[in-house]
C-alpha cells in the first residue's frame, strides 16, 4: 500500500528537472549532430557540398546522436523533461532536410536573381549560334561563375546551366524559352523540372 510519502516521492521524480552532468552530455550528444549537419549545409557554397560528407555525417551522426538518446534517458530523472526532450527531438531531426533544402533552393533563386541577366545573354548567344558552348564557358569561368553549360539540346529552345553533381546525376539550372522539359540533355534522365523564375527552371537528373 502507498503512502503519501512515497505518491510524492513519485510526483517529485515526475516533474524533477533534468539536472545531472550525465543528463546534459546525453542531451548535447542527442542534439549535437543535427546542429553540425545544418552548419555544414549552410556553410558550404552554392552546389560545391560533398553529397559523401553529408551522408557520412548522417550516418555517424545517427551512432553519436542515439548513444546520446540512451545516455540521457537513462541518467535523467524527470518523466516531463524526457517527454519534452524525446518530442523536441523528433521535430527537429524530422525537419533538418526540409530546412535544408528550403534554404538551399532559397538561396538558388537569390543566385539566378542575382545573375540572370549576364547569364541570359551567353544563354541567347548560344541558342542564336553566336558562340559555341566552350566559349560560354570561358566566359563564365572568367567571371567566376559557379555554372557551367552542360547542354544545348538540338530542339535550341533550352541552356542547361550545370551546378554540381556528377555522372548521371547532376542538377543546375535552365534557361529556357518554353515551359516543356527538353528532348534530351547531356547527363541522363530528368527526374525534375522546376520553375523557379521567368524564362528559369531547376532541373536534376539521376
Amino acid at each position: 500500500m502507498y503512502t503519501g510519502k512515497e505518491n510524492r516521492e513519485s510526483e517529485q521524480e515526475i516533474l524533477e528537472p533534468d539536472g545531472s552532468i550525465a543528463a546534459l552530455i546525453g542531451k548535447i550528444l542527442f542534439f549535437s549532430p543535427g546542429l553540425l549537419i545544418l552548419i555544414v549545409a549552410f556553410s558550404a557554397k552554392l552546389g560545391q557540398s560533398n553529397p559523401f560528407v553529408m551522408l557520412i555525417l548522417f550516418l555517424l551522426g545517427g551512432i553519436v546522436g542515439l548513444i546520446g538518446f540512451i545516455v540521457y534517458l537513462v541518467a535523467a530523472k524527470g518523466l516531463k523533461g524526457k517527454i519534452l526532450t524525446i518530442l523536441t527531438g523528433i521535430i527537429f531531426y524530422v525537419s533538418v532536410l526540409p530546412i535544408i533544402w528550403g534554404v538551399n533552393g532559397l538561396r538558388e533563386r537569390i543566385y539566378v536573381y542575382n545573375n540572370r541577366e549576364k547569364l541570359e545573354i551567353i544563354a541567347n548567344n548560344l541558342l542564336t549560334d553566336q558562340i559555341s558552348v566552350d566559349e560560354a564557358n570561358e566566359m563564365l569561368k572568367s567571371e567566376g561563375s559557379i555554372l557551367t553549360v552542360v547542354c544545348v539540346p538540338e530542339e535550341h529552345k533550352h541552356v542547361l546551366f550545370l551546378l554540381g553533381g556528377m555522372i548521371d546525376n547532376c542538377a543546375g539550372f535552365s534557361y529556357s524559352l518554353t515551359d516543356d522539359k527538353p528532348l534530351q540533355n547531356c547527363c541522363g534522365d530528368l527526374v525534375s523540372w522546376k520553375k523557379i523564375l521567368t524564362n528559369w527552371y531547376k532541373w536534376r537528373t539521376t
